[in-house]
Formats: structure tokens, sequence, C-alpha cells
């Protein structure tokens, strides 16, 4: 594939509002057709962008992707052509009104035609939206459509939107045989829905963790957020500079302060030395993938076996268990968490890639069991040393909900301008030594 080469920034609006006012004219004719449709574009975007990341030798360009998910939201336009009465019909069709169906395909290419007339698309991008809105039902039987293309013979744009299309039909309130996001991604890979080609299966796998947070999402607007921050293209630079500036402060910093770790390790051994100064717990990150995360020691080292007999006296409400004055925190660290001195071997962490400087902090399983489908959000980038609720100047008395919508809004907001500036409030924390 190639970059789509067009300047002109006014066709672009036209295009824009002329696709618009299609889409209205599908929901006129076809009311939840608007709902479909966004749902098969967002989809759509997320196995394009997981495309690019398993096949780079392959990869669609930024201005292809913008035009297949335009093609996606209006892959349905030939129904426009569908007599009303057909569309509402109950119970089964005839050979013929089936025929009208299966030729709304050929309609809808008629159209997108006339579309790229009008606002003199390349050729490129002409065939970008004719080929989704041509092919994108070749998923069933490859036979009785035009051209009665099979498998790997399809646009691999059609096939982006036909996977992303199968999937919303039946995971659909609408559809008649209505399924869960497991059953709906058998039934896809087991090739129940057709012959896809392989790769795009494999596509499809890999991202399903992504697309179940997706279909989760209360409303198309969580969806956009979710699918933007968290695995648009336009966040490619920010993820790049993220990790060089997490290689870049955190390498110096392990070799710095390593002669002032061994002090904390010796402090720490001479005030409880019945375990090791440096804790090991087992975390989740993102995508619910399991990671070892490092602290060092502020507890006596049966502090998980007495966690069950101070559970009556919990002060935070949600999953995460916090009391004050917690009588399972040595002397010498309530210091360390008082400074927050307990996190530094988390660099470490950083530097491996299990985590990052900022980002939501880490849970255990246990409190991840006990999400919601808005909380598990959180999951859905890397973890971090700090964030936004680990700033705040009496972060302890913040509600469980308050805390992971802090979490959740910095994943729509995050930046390398938010990070630096969520640094910066962590050093000054630490001096204030707002921990406990």
């Amino acid at each position: 594939m190639f970059a789509v080469q067009n300047d002109n920034l006014l066709d672009q609006k036209h295009l824009a509002k002329v696709a618009e006012f299609a889409k209205v004219m599908m929901n006129y004719h076809f009311p939840d057709s608007g709902k479909h449709a966004e749902h098969v574009r967002l989809y759509t975007k997320l196995l394009l962008v997981n495309y690019n990341n398993m096949y780079p030798d392959r990869a669609v360009s930024g201005d292809e992707i913008k035009m297949i998910c335009l093609a996606a939201s209006l892959h349905d336009i030939g129904m426009i052509g569908i007599p009303d009465m057909l569309l509402n019909k109950k119970g089964p069709l005839t050979e013929e009104e089936r025929l009208q169906f299966r030729n709304h395909a050929k309609m809808g290419a008629e159209i997108i035609d006339r579309m790229a007339d009008i606002n003199r698309l390349t050729k490129h991008e002409r065939s970008l939206l004719h080929n989704v809105c041509l092919y994108h039902h070749e998923r069933y039987d490859g036979n009785g459509y035009p051209e009665g293309l099979k498998g790997n013979e399809i646009p691999p744009e059609a096939v982006a939107v036909s996977l992303a299309e199968v999937y919303d039909a039946l995971t659909s309130e609408n559809y008649t045989a209505a399924r869960g996001h497991d059953e709906a991604m058998r039934t896809i890979l087991s090739g129940e829905c057709g012959a896809f080609d392989p790769d795009w299966l494999k596509c499809m796998e890999k991202c399903s963790r992504d697309l179940q947070l997706l279909l989760d999402c209360g409303s198309n607007e969580e969806r956009r957020l979710l699918l933007e921050s968290t695995f648009g293209q336009s966040k490619k630079g920010y993820w790049i500079k993220k990790r060089l500036i997490d290689l870049a402060l955190c390498v110096p910093a392990a070799i710095v302060f390593s002669p002032f770790a061994l002090l904390i390790c010796a402090v720490i051994w001479i005030d409880d030395p019945h375990g090791s100064p440096i804790f090991k717990q087992t975390r989740i990150g993102r995508h619910k993938k399991e990671f070892t995360m490092y602290k060092f020691r502020s507890m006596y080292v049966d502090a998980e076996q007495r966690k069950q007999e101070l559970e009556a006296k919990n002060e935070k409400n949600g999953p995460v268990f916090k009391i004050k004055d917690d009588p399972r925190i040595t002397r010498v660290g309530r210091f360390l968490r008082k400074t927050s001195v307990d996190e530094l071997p988390q660099l470490i962490n950083v530097i491996k890639g299990d985590m990052t400087l900022v980002g939501p902090r880490p849970p255990l399983l246990s409190e991840v069991e006990q999400y919601s489908r808005y909380t598990e959000m959180r999951l859905s980038v890397t973890p971090g040393l700090t964030c936004i609720w680990q700033v705040q100047p009496k972060r302890d008395d913040i509600s469980f909900e308050d805390w992971m919508d802090m979490d959740i809004a910095y994943i729509g907001t995050r930046s390398v301008r938010e990070d630096m500036k969520l640094l910066l409030l962590t050093v000054l924390s630490v001096f204030r030594g707002d921990g406990e």
C-alpha cells in the first residue's frame, strides 16, 4: 500500500460533509445503522493499527486508515436503495428479496463512485472506498456477490471491515443469535463466518482483549476515548518518546542510587532480619499481564497472613485495602512509606518495560477480579510508578471511585508534557512527605 496523496483541505472537508449527509440518509432508512456503522468504524481502526504492529512490511498508512475508516462507516450505504417495507419486514425473506439485500453492496459501491467523482478523489482513495463497499460481504460463502472472490483474493481493506462487521453483528443486542465476546471470537476464528485470510485472523485474535474493552464501553464516546487514547496511530510518537524518557531517567538514577539502595537494605535487615529487604509481589500490568513488582520491604514478613485479621478495619471502599497505623508496618517501613522511598526498586521494573514512570498504579490480582468493566479501562495502558492520584496532598482520603476516575482521565489526556508535569509534582510530593 502507499500513502494517499491529497493536499486539498477543502476537498477533504467537503468529503466529510458529504459522508455525514450520507450517514444521516442511511440512518433515516435504517434506524440502527448509525450505531452499527460507528461500531464497525472503531473496530476497523483497532484492527488496522494492530495489523500495522504485526506486519510492518505491509503497514497501512495513516491517511489510508482514515479513508478505510470512512469507508467502514459507509459500508452499508447501499441500504438506502432498499425499500423501507423490505427493511422492516418480519420473518424470512423470499429469494428475490434476499437478492435485493445482496445487491446493496453493489449499489453502495456505485454511490461511493459518485461521491468520489464529486470530491475529486485520487484513484487510490476511490479504490479503498469502493472495495470496502463492494466486497465487505464476501465473508459468507464467496458466492452470489460481485465477482465471487474468496479468501486472500478479497482486498485487505474489505477484510478488515468485514471482520469488524461480523464481530459487531455477533455481539449486537439486535442480532437474533447475539452472543458474548468469547463466543463471538470462537465463531469467527473457527471459520464459521467464512474463510478469512489467516494473517487477519491472527490479528483479530491478538487484539481480542482490546476488542472486548471496546465492546464493554457504555457508549460510543467512551469507545472513541479508549481507542484514540490507547490504540490510535496518533499515540505512536508519544509511546516512543515516553519509552526514551523512561530509559534516559531510570538507567542513570538506578546507577546513582545503588549505593543508597544498599544502605537502605542494610537498615531494613537490622530493623527486621527475618526476611529479604526487597519485597517481590505479583502485580497486574497492561491487558492483565502479570509481572513481578519490586519494593523495599516496609512490613513484617507475616503481613499477608495477618491481613485477614485486619479486614474489618479496612478504611477504603472498593477492592483496595488500607488502614491507618497499620500494625504490620515496621519502624523503618513507616519512614520509607512516608517519603515514598519504598518505591525506588521499581526503577528496575521501568527499565525492564513492565512499568513506566507515569501511569496508573499496578493493582493486585485480587483487586482486578473485583473491577467493573469501566474500571478495567485503566488496564489498557502500562502501569506507572506515579500518577495523578499519587501526587495528591491527601491521597489516602480519596475514594476508590475518584481514584479510578483520575486514572481514566489521565488515559484520555496523557502527553509528554503532562507526564513531565506529574514527575515534577511527584518530586514535590516526596519532599512534602505525602505518603502514609
